[in-house]
């Protein structure tokens, strides 16, 4: 294209006036050839001081001051060279029009050097990303106050159920008759279901947050699968069903995975079975995939029952938030609708899935898929499946604990659970009192509770660990009503040595006791005879001072 080709014909100049996007010809020298009317309504004052003869770099001056009336004059300088260059280099430049609108101008350099530039207005899409932005914006810090909110209200839930779940789980240890027996069986086993509704909730909220990890541990997957028929076998024979186990004989005996995600989906999947199922059994199959080469193997758990059976229409819908296969089945057997899409949703974030086939009337098995990865056995050994289901298998007779806790229901809960293993409690209502206590009495375990005013759990166990004293190095376990992802790995980061959520769950008790009970022996064995329960020496006392002075 020539400057004398573009002059030729005026049905060229009337079509390219007409453009929606500006058009415009520089000569190599920058002077302006053509400007259309697009171009000219994006920038007059530039366009007409061209036509009166001004040089490229002063028109776009006026023209900037005219836009930018307050710019200071670095800016202007910065912004002025911008344009310059952009033309000049034949690149791509975001620009703002005298009427506010905002366009991209991309500048294209012909063979006989004739500069071409093509502006398009994007102001739309301008506001659509801003639009986006605000959303995303709003949409996160809803987020964040729905999480916060949930964190609050699961504390406060959290507290009154540990008094319910705690003193009915000690009754149910203690001499009843038949009636009032089943009575606390069923506050135990209505405040158990008030607890997994509330996980349900939490996890959720954090799936949907994506703020919930998956942490692999190394498992025997037969124990862990066995422990599991244990748990459920009392509900079996009390519904006049089997519980059968079966196991592929490929599967390694140490594998890789989140062992509390596949717990959590298991257990819907056999508690679901049961609960639905009148006669026959249920069927738990675990198969092992072909090993890849770096040593992952997709686990596949069928659970098998014969019960009700679940129409081909109403399969996808179980899997929906709060959704159940049909009305009916919330009235027959109760439930929030929660635990399957949970399950699903932790399947895939653990590379599976979890899938049904079934048949109305003839029963129904579930498969749960999830990723996992060949190990070795652990030195230790999994010492939560060494835990017996009932207090008589497991003592700590002698152990004295330490019970920190602001709230008397609290303190009575935790004596409940304890003293029956044999554990000698002594309580302290607030961080001062507990070192105090540790300072006068030897104590071999201390369980602590994260918010208390004055001195919390975390600072309490800072001046634990900082004192200097015999007691320093005492086991700690962190009891708290912070349940929120990552808040296990959090207070483990500060030193606590276990992490019980409240409500106390008798089994998690005794679980993390186990994993620090050789602990506790050996800080038994080794007692030294010169330390006394009543007496401190100068040094002793001078340090508990200057520790309780920092508060």
């Amino acid at each position: 294209m020539t400057e004398t080709a573009l002059t030729l014909s005026d049905t060229d100049w009337r079509s390219l006036d007409r453009l929606q996007v500006g058009f415009t010809v520089f000569r190599p020298d920058l002077s302006l050839l053509f400007a259309n009317r697009t171009a000219r309504s994006h920038w007059p004052i530039m366009y007409s001081s061209l036509d009166d003869g001004a040089s490229l770099f002063d028109a776009v001056g006026l023209q900037m001051r005219s836009v930018f009336p307050r710019i200071n004059e670095a800016t202007f300088q910065v912004r002025q060279s911008l344009v310059m260059d952009a033309i000049r280099k034949c690149s791509e430049l975001d620009m703002v029009t005298a009427t506010g609108r905002h366009v991209v101008a991309t500048y294209s350099r012909l063979d006989d050097d004739l500069v071409v530039g093509i502006a398009h207005d994007v102001t739309d899409l301008v506001k659509r990303e801003v639009s986006l932005k605000d959303a995303r914006r709003d949409a996160v810090t809803a987020s964040e106050a729905k999480s916060e909110f949930l964190a609050t209200m699961s504390h406060e839930i959290r507290t009154p159920l540990n008094g319910v779940i705690g003193m009915s789980e000690a009754l149910q240890h203690r001499q009843l008759g038949a009636a009032e027996k089943e009575m606390v069986d069923t506050i135990v086993d209505s405040s158990h279901t008030m607890l997994v509704l509330l996980n349900d909730i939490l996890d959720l909220s954090k799936i949907e947050a994506g703020r919930l990890d998956i942490n692999p541990v190394v498992e025997n997957v037969r124990e862990r699968i066995c422990w599991l028929k244990r748990t459920y076998a009392p509900i079996a024979r009390k519904k006049g069903l089997s519980l059968e186990v079966a196991f592929d004989p490929r599967l390694p005996e140490y594998l890789a995975f989140d062992a509390t995600r596949a717990r959590q989906c298991i257990d819907n999947l056999v508690f679901n079975a049961l609960k639905f199922t009148s006669r026959g059994g249920v069927t738990i199959a675990v198969m092992a995939g072909d090993m890849s080469r770096d040593g992952r193997i997709t686990l596949t758990v069928h659970v098998c029952d014969t019960g009700i059976g679940i129409a081909p229409e109403q399969r996808e819908r179980m899997f929906n938030t709060f959704e159940q296969a049909d009305g009916s089945t919330s009235q027959r057997f109760g439930g929030s609708g929660l635990g399957l899409a949970i399950s699903r949703k932790l399947a895939r974030l653990m590379g599976g899935d979890i899938t049904c086939t079934s048949k109305p009337g003839e029963g129904s098995v579930f498969s749960l898929s999830f990723e996992t990865r060949l190990a070795e056995e652990p030195k230790d050994g999994p010492a939560s499946l060494k835990v017996g289901p009932l207090r008589e298998t497991f003592s700590l007779k002698g152990i004295r604990a330490l019970v920190v806790d602001d709230n008397e229901i609290n303190l009575r809960v935790a004596r409940a659970a304890l003293e029956p293993l044999g554990v000698e409690v002594t309580e302290a209502t607030s961080g001062q009192q507990a070192l105090i206590t540790l300072s006068r009495t030897e104590i071999d375990i201390v369980l602590l509770d994260s918010h208390m005013p004055g001195m919390d759990g975390p600072e309490t166990l800072k001046h634990i660990r900082q004192s200097g004293m015999p007691w320093s190095i005492v086991p700690v376990i962190a009891v708290t009503a912070d349940a929120m992802a990552g808040d296990r790995t959090k207070y483990l980061a500060m030193g606590m040595d276990e992490y019980i959520a409240k409500p106390i769950l008798e089994r998690e008790l005794m679980t993390a006791l186990s994993r620090i009970k050789s602990r506790l022996r050996t800080r038994s064995s080794r007692r030294s005879p010169a330390f006394s329960d009543t007496f401190l020496d100068v040094s002793t006392a001078a340090n508990l001072q200057k520790l309780l002075q920092t508060n």
